[in-house]
């Protein structure tokens, strides 16, 4: 059943025919069908992400049009993931914006994207935002980065290659370390609209000391449990005057933090 309702959420929706537009969709769902034994042996949909981002560039969110150069990506970052893959989870799945308030995208002028990755949020960003900073703590990541925010004409971004937060997946890696705040004011960002943060664990002692919440309107999180309790981070959210939901992996909302896997927060 999970697997059957995988499909309908990431291949056979009307939403995924708005995200790729009709002639990139007729190609996803064709090699989808030829694709299907080597996916079902799989477990998951990679093969048809390693195939679909040779091709795939421009995508649709909301009405806007935008770039995000998936050819460039695997191309420039060989892994075992696809750029074509994280499209299709921030893009089709929307699962930085699906349980947050409609405004929350449309007003995003300031945007933090801590642990950007690739720049697929990034990129999507540029359809709303003045001025996006790009937090991503391995380097081999930055000139995508800036690829894929240059394909899109924007140019009041910084991209910086540093940690946020402690701990997680990468504790042992050196390297640069900011606070949201230093982020702000090297960058002249006055209050941030919209703060994403997937930072593989490192998110949890962000909220020990909760000052810089003043300055933040949304926040959606990807949840790593197995390095922390959501239970802490959901409270000071609500201390700090946010509305919040939670869901799980499947993006359906949940009222058990423990089970959280996304954290959607807003002030009303």
């Amino acid at each position: 059943m999970k697997a059957i309702q995988k499909v309908l959420n990431n291949v056979l929706s009307t939403r995924t025919i708005s995200v790729l537009g009709p002639a990139l969709y007729g190609r996803y769902l064709a090699r989808f069908l030829v694709m299907l034994p080597r996916i079902a042996r799989s477990g998951d949909l990679r093969p048809l992400d390693r195939v679909m981002g040779s091709r795939a560039r421009q995508f649709r969110y909301r009405g806007s049009r935008f770039t995000f150069d998936c050819p460039f990506c695997d191309d420039q970052v060989p892994e075992d993931t696809f750029a074509f893959g994280i499209a299709r989870e921030i893009y089709v799945r929307d699962c930085y914006f699906k349980w947050q308030p409609p405004w929350v995208y449309e007003q995003a002028r300031n945007v933090m994207d801590l642990g950007a990755n690739r720049g697929a949020l990034s990129s999507l960003m540029t359809t709303r935002a003045d001025r996006i900073v790009a937090v991503e703590c391995q380097d081999k990541y930055a000139p995508v980065i800036r690829h894929n925010l240059g394909e899109n004409g924007f140019a009041r971004y910084a991209v910086e290659i540093g940690f946020v937060g402690a701990g997680g997946m990468f504790a042992e890696k050196r390297g640069n370390r900011f606070t949201i705040r230093e982020l702000r004011s090297r960058h002249g960002m006055g209050t941030v609209d919209f703060l994403k943060i997937d930072i593989e664990g490192s998110e949890f002692p962000l909220f020990d000391e909760t000052d810089w919440l003043t300055d933040v309107r949304a926040v959606s999180m990807e949840v790593h449990s197995s390095y922390g309790d959501p239970s802490p981070v959901l409270g000071a959210l609500v201390r700090a005057g946010f509305s919040t939901v939670i869901a799980d992996e499947d993006l359906r909302r949940i009222h058990d933090a423990g089970r959280a896997n996304y954290i959607y927060a807003w002030k009303p």
